[in-house]
Formats: C-alpha cells, structure tokens, sequence
C-alpha cells in the first residue's frame, strides 16, 4: 500500500464586491519567491474590475518574502498611476512585521478589518477609474 501526500496549495484566493464601489482580494498562504508570480497574476486579474477602491486582505497570510513585498509595491505604484485607493488588511504578525521591518510602512495605507477599511469611504464614493 502506497502513501500518497495530500497537496494543498500554498496560495489561496477569493474575490468579493463588499460595495459596489469596492473589489476585495482575500491571500491566505505563504507568498514567497515561489508563489508570487500566481500572487501577481491574482491581483491583476482582480485590479481589472471596476472599482474606486481595491482592499488586499492579507490577514490570512502566513508568510511574506521579499518576492511579495515587491508585488504589493507595484500594485501600490499601479493605484497611484490609475487613481485608484488601495487599502491593505494587516493583522497578523508576519505580514505587518514584513512591512515594517523594510521600511515600507509608509507606502501603504493599512487598516485591521474591511470595516476600518471602508470607514473612510462614504456609502457613494466613487472616482473615475
């Protein structure tokens, strides 16, 4: 009898419309050097529907690389190019000490939960995207 190892995947992805204003990406998994090209493709694929603002819940992350600092950074710089808000859902330690620890603090606009996210928001906002 043979042992086969389950494989489960490393990233996990799911996209939802909170608002109608609103995209929001949930990552839960590692995001290393391995796993940030699928990572980058996801946020594309997700950045191209219409929305004033885009939330990354990162929340669920359980490791952060270098690899995936840089795709946040180019997602950040795509926001500002495209007059779009993103907003970053941090609360687990590996991925705000990440954030920290790089000095990318700064950078980004993070909130603890998709209502503190959306505070700022008013229930019409909306931005010529």
């Amino acid at each position: 009898m043979s042992r086969h190892a389950e494989w489960t995947d490393p990233l996990r992805f799911s996209v939802c419309r909170p608002r109608r204003d609103v995209t929001m990406l949930m990552v839960e998994g590692e995001i290393d050097t391995a796993t940030a090209p699928r990572f980058r493709a996801e946020l594309a694929c997700a950045c191209l529907r219409p929305a004033a603002t885009f939330v990354l819940d990162l929340s669920p992350v359980t490791f952060l690389a270098a690899a995936g600092l840089s795709v946040l950074v180019e997602a950040q710089a795509e926001a500002t190019r495209s007059r779009r808000r993103l907003v970053l859902i941090t609360t687990v330690r590996p991925v705000d000490r990440a954030i920290e620890v790089t000095g990318l603090a700064g950078r980004f606009h993070r909130a603890p939960s998709l209502d503190a996210a959306l505070g700022g928001l008013s229930p019409g906002y909306d931005e010529t995207v």
